[in-house]
């Protein structure tokens, strides 16, 4: 049943995950932690109002399913023999499954990362229902306590190549903004993910004698 719903939730549209984050994450946890943590700002929401850390928790339950695929895949590569000589060394299932089957799962896992990251990065539809704006009064990070603003809103690269593209007035004066923007974001996931893949064969060299 897990498998499936697992399954299931890799071809839901990135809108439902993000109407979603806004019924769940802002309405319901977000309302309920204004309630009991700042109850002298309300009617005015602290965090049950769309912001980063919403966001950021409507990115990553997307993500989930792609890991999680990734990451079963590469436990059920693993020979059941290397589990049972470890057991058979002495060694606790917990010693086993740390030192030994995540170490080796850990490529696979990382797969999972970079293919769960490109498709996070890019995603717009749902950011635009729980936290990004067009334009964001301050950074959610500053030297101010508690320095990392879960509760602000943010911009995105991709919230900002569709305003500037199709919302403006001036759809010829936009045009090198919109490519020079299109640009950044190709870059900076390319960046994500070429560490992300370093990170994976610099694992997968140093287990490699596990696998022999």
């Amino acid at each position: 049943m897990i498998r499936i719903a697992v399954n299931n939730l890799a071809g839901v549209p990135a809108i439902v995950y993000g109407v979603f984050g806004l019924g769940f994450f802002v309405y319901v946890l977000g309302g309920s932690v204004d309630r009991l943590f700042f109850p002298e700002a309300l009617p005015a929401p602290t965090f049950g109002t769309p912001g980063l850390l919403w966001a950021s928790l409507t990115l990553a339950l997307l993500a989930v399913p792609v890991v999680i695929v990734a990451t079963e895949e590469g436990l059920a590569r693993i020979p059941r023999t290397v589990r049972e000589g470890s057991l058979a060394l002495g060694a606790t299932k917990a010693e086993t499954l740390w030192k030994i089957v995540l170490p080796m799962a850990s490529p696979a896992m990382m797969t999972g990362m970079i293919l769960a990251v490109a498709r996070a990065a890019g995603e717009v539809a749902p950011l635009m229902l729980v936290g990004v704006v067009k334009l964001a009064p301050s950074l959610p990070l500053d030297g101010n306590y508690p320095y990392l603003h879960l509760d602000q809103k943010i911009m995105h690269l991709g919230f900002h190549i569709y305003d500037v593209g199709f919302q403006s007035p001036n759809v010829e004066a936009a045009r090198p903004l919109v490519y020079a923007t299109a640009l950044l974001l190709v870059l900076v996931i390319a960046t994500l993910n070429l560490s992300a893949v370093w990170i994976r064969n610099h694992l997968r060299e140093k287990y490699k004698a596990l696998d022999s």
